[in-house]
């Protein structure tokens, strides 16, 4: 079987600085995925751009937590605090509390799917800001649009957990999941929802590679890719990445800032994209699933 990977990059459309990064990466070649966040009103012509770079797969970043809803907020009241913001940090809150309506997620969600299709993008899967799409509620909202929209594919939460010397297994895995109760909690729940897209009929990677859990790698650490380059295993994996130029547009809406550029520039290394075709990793979108 051949290595696979998709290098996935999240959050186009979220400040002019995160597109730029981004697209630095896809012509570098290293990135073949993005999602886009078509909520926060700088997506462009993010059709003209898919097809700039055809070997890109342009998927969407779901969003129902952050910033203003694409829909009138009188339409969908249970997503919203009495300023018209989505819920943020109390998102999870609200839907435990049997708050949040299906029918307001689909409405929201197919606005935010429609920009995209309006542009001519044809959405090649679906994943969520800081993963909450797999959420109660939101999540079955997400199938059922990307039903509509034809969206195949989905992000694979089936996490395999990353070192800066490989995968972590065994005896390994088993302790570090005893320490970590609740994040093993919170990764089996993803590997549900992963089973559940598949059974519905969407397709996903074989595994999410996740560093930054058992050790001090991280995405913007260039040793994390040298040694995914060097460990990748056979079948198809998924990594996401967050490549941008930092703005103060970033700066005033996420915690994760500086180390962005530390990403853009490892992931436009011409020695980096040369290791991997050295390690003849396969390269692919979420079409080639």
């Amino acid at each position: 079987m051949q290595r696979r990977l998709i290098n996935n990059a999240d959050g186009y459309g979220f400040t002019p600085g995160v597109n730029e990064g981004i697209v630095a990466t896809f012509k570098a070649g290293l990135v073949t995925s993005t999602s886009c966040t078509p909520n926060f009103g700088h997506l462009g012509d993010a059709g003209k751009v898919a097809k700039e770079f055809p070997q890109v797969s342009f998927g969407i970043h779901f969003n129902l937590s952050v910033g203003k809803p694409l829909s009138d907020p009188k339409d969908v009241p249970t997503l919203v605090d009495e300023k018209g913001m989505m819920w943020g940090a109390r998102l999870l809150e609200k839907i435990r509390a049997k708050h949040v309506r299906h029918e307001d997620c689909v409405k929201e969600l197919t606005a935010q799917a429609a920009i995209l299709a309006d542009q001519g993008v044809t959405i090649s899967h679906f994943d969520g800001h800081q993963n909450k799409h797999l959420y109660p509620v939101y999540f079955d909202a997400c199938l059922e649009v990307g039903k509509k929209f034809n969206i195949r594919g989905i992000r694979c939460h089936n996490r395999a957990l990353w070192t800066n010397s490989g995968p972590v297994a065994g005896g390994a895995l088993i302790a570090y999941y005893l320490k970590n109760p609740v994040r093993f909690a919170t990764h089996t729940i993803g590997r549900k929802r992963t089973a559940a897209a598949l059974a519905a009929g969407f397709k996903a990677a074989d595994r999410l590679i996740t560093p930054g859990y058992a050790d001090t790698s991280h995405k913007s650490h260039r040793r994390f890719w040298e040694t995914l380059a060097e460990t990748l295993p056979e079948g198809s994996s998924e990594v996401y990445c967050h490549p941008a130029i930092p703005d103060d547009l970033l700066r005033a809406n996420a915690k994760y800032t500086e180390p962005r550029l530390e990403e853009m520039k490892i992931l436009t290394d011409p020695a980096l994209v040369e290791l991997y075709k050295e390690k003849k990793i396969n390269l692919i979108n979420f079409f080639e699933l």
